[in-house]
């Protein structure tokens, strides 16, 4: 424990070296056992003798030999004659020898306990308990107190980063929170027991965290004790809690559950309807399930799902649990039963169980339905190559249209994971054309517009969803159909109004996964449309709603969309912690054409604003790799600043004007315009103006319009216009571009001669910086104003240890341009030599 850092204890670390250094008061520390008084007080020592105090420490044990804990500060012969002068000798002795800290206080002995209270109230020494418990009882509880509460979430998240050496899942520290009860000890053995894995720069547990060897000391041994009846009982309820009463009683005897609660191991959940019934702490669910052998394991699982389904099994978690039960138990299921708890796990993203249960529906049945869902899950466990076959088996099978378009669209949908982007694309548009059905028409058509939008192409998608919609603009069923992906498709197009109306136009009624993923896609809209604050406010509360149990898989979801809203605020380092946390949990790892496209983009952008060119190339490095042939990226920034990143400011510029010309042929005009408005940021405003006002006029955000604006003051260097839109930026939540704004104009006014304005921009500059939590951006950096793009390039590549020749090798220019550039350079930022390049220029 010692080796963890002391967190959460910054005012009660105060107060006791205080204490110990003889500024306050003697006080008395207390709390169960685990809470940490002991390594708090080592803590204090450690501080009180770094100032120079004496500290003596007194450990106490139970059933102690008189004044043995007190034996190495006592003189020889101390304990000679009767108790009071052999008291006063002792205090005497220690008195004058530093503060004392008793361990434990509440095991002294009558002896060791006298003593401590004579020097106490005689003020000899200043003196620190320590005791387990309240601490208001007993001959100390007039002494100032201290009780130590449990760790809290951030205290837990804090010392786990330390322990495992990096960032880790957002959700850990509350699920252990939960299993400790905040108690450090037990964390601590929980961290050392647990199977910890690193992903893409995340720390995730694998979980069980439990195996039958490595339980905690203290429930191996509560377990051991109980009775063979009584441990398979409470194995029962650790395999279905929350479970009901009823169904308990079903199953064990009366005189079993009454020995349940006589070894307090039950308790009853609150819940409005129902009498449940749970385990007393987590961990022993974790333990029980963990040390259950496989063949009773599979008999618990039996005999719950006869017991639930011969009560009725009337909630529609109870169909699932069922399910779910026999296939673990290896006994017959209703195929129909299967499909229905799949359903429900792969919209929870627990794919693998999916599977399972559908595996088991197609072996119990080989229906049509039963292989159709098969095939969509298939992929997500690595076997992609067999679900496209049995999709073609699926066509061939087909009795009528409905079955055969059913079979096309997984056809295509596997094709589109493949990276088959051609494959998908002719298939869908060959079954639309095949198929006499309306309704089937129907749905292809939707299915087209949102694989349209998926590789890239917004125009397209978007076209093909205004058709539907002129046709059905009240069929609610629709509405929702075409918002999962429409929201996000017109918002790149630069119709974020559009988006946002039709995301609540769907939302309206609905519920469930569905209109999970509109509420993402609004978040997205919401921010393009410049509502900052608006998006960061969902993607928050979905993700605390989402906190615990299968719907936490759905934070990796929330914290795509979330990471990449921080990043257009500015906020690059907490954008780097979400999308991180994403990329490492999504259930999609290695599927062509998914949302770690867009991820790994923004990643790459959040790092190289973050100066760490390195994990920004291997984020566009795993992005290029992932990209299939025919997808067309509708985020595009990432590459832009990764070239920024490694130095190449004019590759950075060149990169983002073909880039912002490709996102206009695909109909992204917003997405254009951020791509565009970077090569504004980097120095080519006056190349990019033109076309920003065009595409800004073309849309309805807000964002996009202040991109326009904003590329047309830098061209203009238009410093009132920059003091403008840096307020303008600020409010709008673009905390990043508000920054550079500010800087900006503070060079221009300084440069003009308006001190005073100058000095404004600045101050507001220096408000901003802050949030923007250390990005590099040409644009904060004042010095490099005054230096041209390619001053600025050679400067940055000199300052990173380049020579003269390794920069005219890597710009192609001569060793005498080069050389010629950096005298100017040097004569501009009015230094001497290369040396004191770095620092001054930015990354």
């Amino acid at each position: 424990m010692s080796s963890w850092p002391l967190v959460g204890r910054a005012g009660e670390l105060d107060r006791i070296v205080a204490a110990m250094t003889g500024h306050a008061g003697n006080v008395v520390v207390s709390g169960p056992a685990g809470i940490g008084k002991s390594r708090l007080l080592s803590e204090a020592r450690s501080r009180a003798e770094a100032g120079g105090a004496g500290v003596n420490w007194v450990f106490a044990t139970p059933g102690g030999i008189p004044l043995l804990p007190f034996a190495h500060l006592l003189p020889a012969r101390v304990a000679d004659g009767e108790l009071t002068r052999t008291l006063t000798a002792a205090a005497a002795h220690i008195a004058g020898s530093g503060a004392l800290v008793i361990d434990d206080a509440h095991l002294l002995d009558p002896a060791s306990a006298a003593l401590a209270r004579h020097l106490v109230e005689g003020a000899a020494v200043p003196v620190v308990l320590a005791v387990r418990g309240e601490g208001t009882a007993g001959w100390w509880r007039d002494l100032e107190r201290i009780a130590l509460e449990g760790l809290t979430e951030s205290d837990t998240a804090q010392l786990l980063s330390t322990a495992l050496g990096g960032q880790v899942e957002s959700t850990l520290p509350a699920h252990l929170l939960r299993l400790s009860g905040g108690n450090p000890l037990l964390l601590r053995e929980l961290v050392d027991a647990a199977t910890f894995t690193e992903m893409n720069g995340v720390w995730r547990l694998l979980q069980p965290i439990f195996e039958d060897t490595n339980l905690p000391a203290t429930i191996a041994a509560r377990l051991d004790r109980l009775a063979p009846a009584v441990r398979a009982a409470a194995e029962l309820v650790a395999l279905a809690e929350p479970v009901g009463a009823a169904i308990l009683e079903r199953l064990i005897a009366p005189e079993v559950i009454a020995e349940l609660e006589s070894e307090r191991l039950l308790t009853a959940p609150p819940d409005r309807r129902r009498h449940l019934v749970a385990l007393i702490h987590p961990l022993y669910g974790e333990a029980l399930r963990a040390t259950l052998p496989p063949l009773r394991a599979r008999d618990h699982r039996r005999r719950l799902a006869d017991a639930v389904e011969a009560a009725g099994a009337r909630r529609r978690r109870d169909r699932v649990r069922i399910a779910v039960w026999r296939v673990e138990a290896g006994v017959a299921a209703d195929p129909a039963l299967l499909r229905e708890a799949a359903r429900e796990a792969s919209e929870a993203l627990d794919h693998q169980l999916a599977g399972r249960l559908l595996q088991a529906a197609v072996d119990a049945d080989g229906s049509f339905e039963s292989r159709l869902a098969l095939v969509a899950e298939l992929p997500y466990l690595g076997e992609a190559t067999r679900a496209l076959e049995l999709a073609r088996t699926l066509e061939a099978d087909a009795q009528d249209d409905a079955s055969r378009a059913q079979a096309l669209s997984a056809l295509a949908r596997v094709h589109l994971i493949r990276g088959e982007i051609t494959e998908a694309r002719n298939t869908l548009a060959f079954a639309a054309e095949t198929t006499a059905d309306p309704q089937v028409r129907l749905r292809l058509e939707i299915s087209r517009a949102s694989l349209a939008f998926a590789v890239g192409y917004i125009e397209e998608s978007v076209e093909l969803a205004d058709r539907i919609l002129q046709r059905h603009p009240a069929d609610r069923e629709v509405l929702a159909a075409l918002a999962v992906t429409q929201v996000r498709a017109l918002a790149c197009a630069g119709r974020t109004q559009d988006a946002i109306e039709l995301a609540h136009i769907a939302l309206d009624g609905i519920d469930g996964p569905r209109a999970e993923l509109i509420r993402m896609a609004l978040l997205q809209a919401l921010a393009l449309d410049g509502q900052i604050a608006k998006a960061i406010e969902l993607g928050q509360s979905a993700l605390a709603a989402e906190a615990t149990g299968t719907a936490a898989t759905w934070r990796a979801y929330w914290a795509h969309d979330l990471g990449q809203v921080f990043l257009l605020s500015g906020r690059p380092a907490t954008a780097r912690r979400w999308l991180r946390e994403a990329l490492a949990v999504m259930p999609i790892q290695g599927i062509a054409a998914s949302p770690q496209m867009w991820g790994l983009d923004a990643l790459s952008e959040a790092e190289s604003l973050l100066g760490d060119a390195y994990r920004a190339v291997q984020a566009m490095e795993r992005l290029r790799a992932g990209l299939p042939g025919g997808f067309a990226a509708p985020r595009r920034s990432g590459s832009v600043w990764t070239r920024y990143a490694e130095g190449d400011l004019t590759a950075a510029v060149n990169l983002a004007l073909k880039q912002g010309a490709e996102l206009e042929q695909a109909g992204s005009l917003l997405m254009a315009s951020w791509v565009l408005h970077d090569a504004a940021r980097l120095g080519a405003a006056a190349t990019v103006a033109d076309d920003l006002r065009r595409l800004a006029a073309s849309g309805q955000s807000a964002l996009q319009a202040l991109m326009a604006r904003n590329a047309a003051a830098l061209s203009r260097r238009d410093a009132a216009a920059l003091d403008e839109i840096s307020r303008e930026a600020a409010a709008t939540g673009c905390v990043l571009w508000a920054a550079e704004a500010a800087a900006t104009a503070s060079q221009i006014h300084r440069t003009e001669g308006r001190l005073g304005s100058a000095l404004a921009s600045s101050a507001r500059l220096e408000d901003l910086s802050p949030a923007c939590e250390g990005a590099r951006t040409p644009g904060l950096t004042s010095p490099p104003a005054i230096l041209t793009r390619r001053e600025h390039e050679v400067a940055g590549f000199a300052s990173r240890g380049l020579s003269d020749r390794e920069i005219a090798e890597r710009l192609h220019l001569s060793v005498r341009t080069v050389h010629s550039h950096l005298h100017r350079v040097y004569r501009k930022l009015n230094i001497e030599d290369r040396t004191q390049l770095p620092g001054i220029l930015a990354p």
